[in-house]
């Protein structure tokens, strides 16, 4: 009998085993769900249905006030090769080749999506200014765009964007890292190109320091006047040596997140920023490289 008990107990602990672990993974509901994963979802769903059905699709997402476009949102394809296949807001635009499509700025976002999706992963962010429809002044966009393979066996790149998105945290671990990327395939001279206002590496209050491991700012795009100088012993507002701390940390971690109080770009009073920073090494030096947010 008590063979039988103790048989009972432990088939209880594993059916509450399971119970758990199945619990820890099921999806959030959709109203947990942060713009950044809504708009993620929303190309995943895109893309599923072009691996199913292919171009035969195609006319579902061109639908106005349908779930695939309605308001500000739709759902785009193009070619690999910068071919617009669907542009819901302008159907005269479909059939053109937006390789060399700029944004204000210059900044090359039709190459930028291209990349984005033909790169390893096959999905990225790009985040740019554009106007929104019927206005003529420029706003922040963030676009998601992602690889597919139709049943045709064409490969196509989806997307969606949004405006004024919300910073995310994975941005700039994004940015950080295809930074230090560029650093370790280019060199020192990439800096260069991460200073130009045209860069990737710039969004709305968003852009990338690098700086030895002395404390030695070498790139800072929004205040240029700090390159060249030591800010070992800087303090914010508040009067928090953050640079110091950073690089202690920095001395048995390889990356880690700060908040300190600092200017938004153009500004001069202060506002509390979140600060990714990882180690890179280069040849003989370790550099610092960083990107952050404002949270108010």
């Amino acid at each position: 009998m008590r063979k039988k008990q103790l048989i009972i107990s432990g088939l209880l602990v594993i059916g509450l085993l399971i119970f758990l672990l199945s619990s820890c993974t099921t999806k959030k509901p959709k109203s947990e769900l942060t713009q950044t994963e809504e708009l993620v979802t929303f190309v995943n769903k895109a893309v599923e249905l072009i691996e199913k059905e292919g171009e035969d699709c195609f006319p579902e997402f061109r639908k106005k006030d349908s779930k695939w476009f309605h308001n500000d949102l739709y759902i785009f394809v193009w070619g690999l090769d910068g071919m617009r296949y669907v542009y819901p807001p302008n159907l005269d635009g479909e059939g053109e080749n937006m390789l060399d499509l700029k944004d204000i700025n210059g900044k090359p976002i039709g190459r930028l999506i291209v990349d984005a999706a033909s790169g390893k992963k096959g999905e990225g962010w790009v985040h740019y200014q554009w106007p929104k429809p019927e206005k003529k002044e420029p706003s922040w966009k963030s676009t998601f765009v992602k690889r597919v393979t139709a049943p045709s066996g064409k490969t196509y790149l989806v997307g969606s964007g949004l405006y004024d998105l919300k910073i995310d945290k994975s941005f700039i671990v994004e940015e950080v890292n295809d930074v230090i990327v560029l650093i370790k395939k280019v060199g020192i001279t990439s800096l260069d190109t991460i200073r130009a206002k045209s860069s990737e590496f710039i969004f709305l209050d968003t852009y990338v320091f690098v700086k030895d491991i002395k404390g030695n700012e070498l790139v800072n795009p929004a205040f240029p006047e700090l390159e060249g100088q030591n800010l070992y012993d800087l303090q914010d507002s508040n009067g928090k040596y953050f640079i110091r701390e950073e690089l202690e940390i920095l001395k048995t971690k390889d990356d880690c997140w700060m908040d300190y109080m600092w200017p938004k770009p153009g500004e001069t009073e202060p506002s509390k920023k979140l600060v990714y920073v990882k180690k890179v090494v280069v040849g003989q030096d370790t550099l610092v490289v960083g990107a952050g947010y404002f949270t108010e």
